[in-house]
């Protein structure tokens, strides 16, 4: 008699910890992973195995008579059973894609009126039958109608034909879809053996919840299963994805050096035809003059290689590959004007003014690379913007006096934006250039943030840009008595 108390004590318990640790860690994976409609059924699935388990357990008793709400709780042990059988169904069809969604919607047509039917008295009624244990005491059976005998060979049929349609298609289902259909199909001799036991055809074998355990496990440990697969996907697409980008990254860096290209080379054959011009020059005075003095020929053609020079390593370092900043000492207003520069032919047409006025005695540390990155790319894209705007053409470099960090602001003249756009100016594909890819944004973004600075932008439409950009070093001013104070170009 102990015997029989402590093992259906067991059973109940261990379902109890089973179901109960499988509905939540089903509920985090519906809340963490986009499988939340298989996940939520999954859970629809363990309450009922859950029901079913305590309702059963109400049946075994230590003598052979019906324990109290024995009716109430034979009907709830078929209504569960009958709902575990259409979630079943429905939860393999969707995993295996096995194409029974009009078997689905049947096994719901007839199942969702069976608690009103029960209710009436018309699948069980109350007759039981107590059914001696192997393992002492007894099982309390209670009897079915005939429209439940007829409910329990359609959910038979329904099962077997399903695992049926399953196995047809074995060849084409992955190795993880065939080890669940190969633990599932453990469920076909105890369902077959359940069935028989409970219209009384074999002596009675306590194999009920052996059935839900294997459904619940093997269900639960698939869809964890696929969670995983669909997480490594998801993983190795934000992998491609960000080398699509850093890719992206990479072509407009270079496309912004092709824009500017051609101003390079205009100018660089300027250098060349001065330093041609000097040294042909001071040949021919030499010539005629033994005693010439050919130093300021000389040191013309030192400044022209120089300026030569200097474009050819802007333009190298802005082919480097993305690192940490590396603070120096510059000059932003003399940053200012090598851009102006390197804008070249860009300028021309339609005609835009560039004005400087940062102090050629301002001095802040950035990194020469990320700041000429920063310039070049809000200057390109502002002269982009006005290019078919009929207004005053002008960009504006300025500085913002502060004793704790160096503000710098570019502005424009041109159209301005709408505020959807300057709200997400700096997202991903945020571009206010027909055509653009908005990744020069980004390059100006990634520019500040390598300074540990910020950035706003000001804008209304019809009224210009302005892009306030803030390091978080203090300015440092020199005394150069000798320059211009303001880098005006």
């Amino acid at each position: 008699m102990q015997v029989m108390q402590d093992w259906t004590q067991a059973i109940l318990w261990l379902s109890v910890g089973l179901y109960g640790y499988l509905m939540i860690h089903h509920a985090l994976q519906a809340f963490l992973s986009k499988e939340r409609a298989r996940n939520l059924w999954l859970i629809a699935l363990l309450a009922c195995c859950l029901i079913f388990s305590f309702v059963d357990v109400q049946m075994y008793q230590p003598a052979p008579q019906s324990p109290p709400n024995a009716y109430v709780c034979a009907v709830g042990q078929f209504v569960a059973s009958a709902f575990c059988a259409t979630l079943f169904v429905k939860l393999l069809n969707s995993l295996l894609n096995l194409g029974l969604m009009r078997l689905v919607n049947v096994l719901w047509g007839i199942t969702l009126p069976l608690p009103l039917l029960a209710l009436f008295g018309w699948i069980v009624v109350p007759h039981f039958e107590p059914r001696p244990i192997v393992l002492g005491g007894y099982y309390i059976q209670a009897d079915s109608t005939l429209l439940g005998l007829a409910y329990s060979f359609a959910y038979l049929i329904a099962f077997l034909a399903t695992f049926a349609v399953a196995y047809r298609r074995w060849r084409e289902y992955s190795p993880q879809d065939r080890v669940l259909l190969s633990a599932l199909s453990l469920m076909v001799p105890l369902v077959m053996t359940d069935m028989f036991v409970y219209y009384g055809m074999i002596s009675f074998l306590p194999t009920w919840n052996y059935n839900y355990w294997i459904v619940s496990l093997a269900l639960s440990i698939r869809l964890n299963a696929q969670i995983y697969q669909l997480t490594s996907d998801l993983a190795q697409a934000n992998r491609e994805l960000q080398d699509a980008y850093r890719q992206m990254v990479e072509q407009e860096r270079l496309s912004t050096i092709g824009q500017v290209v051609r101003g390079i080379v205009h100018d660089l054959k300027n250098f060349f035809n001065n330093v041609q011009s000097l040294s042909d020059v001071g040949i021919m005075r030499a010539r005629k003059d033994p005693q010439f003095d050919s130093t300021r020929y000389f040191e013309n053609i030192r400044n022209a290689t120089q300026q030569a020079h200097q474009y050819l390593m802007d333009l190298l370092a802005m082919t480097h590959e993305e690192g940490d900043a590396e603070l120096a000492e510059v000059a932003p207003a003399q940053i200012a004007r090598e851009v102006e520069r390197l804008s070249g032919a860009r300028l021309l047409n339609p005609p835009v003014q560039i004005v400087n006025n940062i102090p050629l005695t301002l001095r802040m540390h950035a990194d020469r690379r990320y700041l000429m990155q920063l310039f070049l790319n809000l200057t390109l894209n502002a002269i982009q913007a006005m290019r078919d705007w009929h207004g005053e053409r002008r960009i504006e470099y300025e500085w913002v006096e502060h004793p704790e960090k160096t503000i710098l602001i570019i502005r424009d003249t041109g159209p301005g934006m709408p505020p959807e756009v300057r709200d997400h100016l700096f997202e991903r594909a945020i571009t206010t250039k027909q055509g653009g890819s908005g990744i020069g944004l980004m390059l100006v973004q990634r520019a500040i943030e390598k300074h540990q600075g910020v950035i706003e932008v000001h804008s209304e439409e019809g009224k210009g840009t302005a892009f306030v950009c803030e390091f978080p070093t203090p300015p440092l001013l020199e005394n150069a008595p000798n320059e211009t104070l303001v880098g005006a170009a």
